[in-house]
């Protein structure tokens, strides 16, 4: 897992059209949408995932959205934001909180990217106190339906990994046997996933995570990036597991 990974998908639906609705002020709209009918299937299935799995798919899920607009200016911020939201799918205190005002990003383009980010922030600064990112994977859902007028390959690209994470990441699979300490808050969140479990193109072996992880976070710059914490920050923080950018097994809370 490398900071310059590259996964295609997302790439056939560039040529899209954007020309769906957007009102800046009626965002929630394409969003946040009744739970019933296929949607409520949808949800019945992010259920059963661990919620690491959840949120690793939400990531993804923005990702696969900035491929999709990639015949567009696409401002680099939102690059180096999706990069540390992977640092913050180990841990959210390696990813500074944002507000989606402070990019001041308009239109149905970059509007939806700034939306995209807001929803991630959601989902990884509620991870220590109020987690629910099977909602928040849900929503990104929601949200690719709403940018691509044609949503088959988002679907095609959802549904494999969606039968991924129910193959080694559904909580009765990853956490089988798990018992969890008396003062586990959240014992259903399971391992971070790492970035290439939501690629179908590739191979996946969860047995490869640690490794991956590890050598993720050691590829990152966070003395140098706008969105990333710093070792000094970090240092003191005995949440991690492990010294600051590296990653060393399971850690759950």
């Amino acid at each position: 897992m490398s900071a310059d990974h590259e996964d295609r998908s997302g790439s056939e639906a560039a040529g899209q059209a954007c020309d769906y609705p957007w009102d800046e002020y009626g965002q929630h709209a394409y969003y946040q949408q009744e739970d019933d009918g296929e949607d409520g299937e949808v949800s019945a299935r992010l259920s059963h995932l661990t919620g690491k799995a959840s949120l690793g798919l939400a990531i993804a899920s923005a990702e696969w959205l900035l491929r999709r607009f990639s015949r567009h200016p696409v401002p680099p911020l939102a690059r180096q934001y999706l990069d540390a939201a992977w640092a913050g799918a180990v841990h959210e205190a390696y990813v500074e909180y944002v507000e989606a005002s402070q990019f001041e990003w308009h239109g149905p383009v970059t509007g939806a990217i700034a939306l995209a980010i807001d929803i991630l922030n959601t989902a990884l600064h509620d991870m220590g106190n109020d987690p629910d990112p099977s909602l928040q994977a849900l929503w990104m859902y929601h949200l690719a339906h709403h940018v691509c007028p044609d949503p088959a390959p988002f679907d095609a690209w959802w549904e494999a990994c969606l039968q991924r994470l129910e193959r080694f990441h559904a909580v009765d699979v990853e956490l089988a046997g798990y018992k969890p300490d008396l003062f586990e808050n959240f014992p259903r969140l399971g391992s971070p996933v790492p970035r290439e479990a939501y690629d179908p193109g590739r191979p996946y072996d969860p047995a490869s995570n640690v490794a991956l992880w590890d050598a993720f976070l050691r590829s990152l710059d966070p003395e140098d990036h706008p969105f990333l914490r710093s070792v000094a920050d970090l240092e003191d923080f005995g949440e991690l597991g492990a010294p600051p950018y590296r990653y060393t097994g399971p850690q759950r809370r």
